[in-house]
């Protein structure tokens, strides 16, 4: 073999490894994998911070959950992307509707033969209600945004809240008001993702009437607002630590606000810089690793402690 073949051999090598991560990097951003993890790491923070042991089983229950509703939602707004989305409308283009269902369906039936084995049907019916419930907003609630102001943020964002409480019913954990707390905080958070979503969609949202924050008020108060909800939520987490209601574990978790202010900052600059929009996405990734890093440093006090006391 030549030496000039086997330069062209591997050089053809490398750029089908790249071709291949690059096509996998694009299915995790715009396939609805990254929500799909995403709530695999609010189980894993309410793990850390309420002690519930986490299984396999309900990680694969949350994250089908999850990819099945941002996968059908996603598949079904193509058209409606092509404008403000069009890498993700172009990446659905390319799969064909008979896999896409394939996929779904395929999901679901996994979903329902997990539950069967390692759980109970109530757990099961309380699964799917809440599936069925994310599924149907395309079909019998998206007409409804266009009555009610700020309605998708809402709806999609009490899926998310809802999240802390099928985790504890899952696994026979009283709710707490600590509970509470959390999913008061997810629902907060994931209310401001969405409206930096519709900052992005603002003028598709006008053309088709949908009442979303920044379409009625412009994108200027759309920013303000999710300014507001940072601070709002620092003081929610700060208060209910101060007064008792949640661990210090919990205050680990405030550095997401300077997170957020960075992409809002960014997207203040310029409302198509996509990475933005993907930093947004990912900030339950955060979530999770403040929170882990938090259990771990309070873990280690006490150590310190006393490596303090011998020296």
């Amino acid at each position: 073999m030549s030496k000039e073949y086997a330069y062209k051999e591997n050089d053809s090598i490398c750029t089908g490894n790249f071709g291949i991560m690059k096509e996998l990097w694009t299915e995790f951003i715009y396939g609805g994998h990254i929500f799909a993890f995403g709530a695999i790491c609010v189980a894993f923070m309410c793990s850390i911070l309420f002690a519930i042991p986490v299984t396999w089983d309900f990680l694969i229950i949350i994250y089908l959950m999850f990819y099945i509703i941002y996968l059908y939602d996603y598949f079904n707004g193509a058209e409606d992307d092509q404008k403000t989305n069009s890498t993700r409308a172009d990446h659905f283009r390319k799969n064909d509707s008979k896999t896409i269902t394939y996929i779904l369906y395929g999901s679901i039936i996994s979903i329902a033969f997990i539950y069967v084995i390692y759980s109970d049907i109530p757990n099961m019916l309380i699964g799917f209600a809440i599936l069925i419930l994310g599924l149907t907003y395309q079909a019998y609630f998206k007409g409804l945004t266009k009555k009610i102001t700020a309605f998708k943020n809402i709806f999609v964002s009490l899926v998310w809240a809802i999240l802390v409480y099928v985790m504890f019913i899952y696994y026979s954990y009283p709710i707490t008001t600590e509970a509470l707390i959390i999913s008061i905080f997810v629902f907060l958070r994931m209310t401001g993702i969405q409206i930096l979503f519709d900052i992005r969609d603002i003028e598709g949202d006008k053309k088709k009437g949908l009442r979303t924050l920044p379409a009625i008020y412009g994108y200027r108060k759309g920013l303000m607002t999710l300014v507001a909800i940072n601070f709002i939520t620092i003081i929610l987490l700060i208060y209910e630590t101060y007064i008792g209601v949640l661990s210090p574990t919990a205050l680990m978790v405030v550095p997401v606000m300077f997170y957020s202010q960075n992409y809002l900052q960014k997207v203040n600059r310029s409302r198509k810089d996509h990475k933005s929009y993907l930093f947004a996405a990912g900030e339950p990734f955060i979530w999770f690793i403040l929170m882990f890093s938090g259990s771990m440093f309070f873990r280690m006090v006490p150590y310190i402690s006393d490596i303090v006391n011998i020296l």
